[in-house]
């Protein structure tokens, strides 16, 4: 028994593990990187203010302190488009312009691939 409690409650990580989550980190960001490699720039534009429109408005939103004066800390713009884009992209279902682009492929939208009421 150690004089630290919380040294035994934090294991530590197989290297194996360690060494898969840094390699996703990775593919993740170069996911990303694809997907905004592959719209244009008035596309990635877009992207990038409803992105971060849309993430400060929900913290905004979500937060009870932040109508009260104080300040809440936002990220930078390319943290939060990188976020964004990142979550997209794992929910290909629901964002498939976006997932398709991360494969450095362009969906083109035609009739038959809007959404209804589009």
């Amino acid at each position: 028994m150690t004089d630290n409690p919380a040294a035994e409650l934090s294991p530590t990580l197989p290297p194996e593990l360690v060494r898969y989550f840094t390699e996703r980190r990775q593919q993740r960001a170069d996911a990303v990187g694809q997907a905004l490699a592959t719209l244009t720039p008035y596309e990635r534009r877009l992207v990038r203010e409803a992105a971060v429109m849309g993430y400060v408005r929900g913290t905004m939103a979500g937060r009870a302190d932040a109508h009260q004066g104080r300040m809440t800390e936002i990220p930078k713009d390319s943290a939060v488009l990188f976020e964004v884009v990142d979550a997209c992209i794992a929910m290909d279902d629901l964002y498939p312009y976006l997932a398709e682009a991360a494969n450095g492929r362009r969906r083109r939208i035609t009739k038959s691939r809007r959404w209804p009421g589009e």
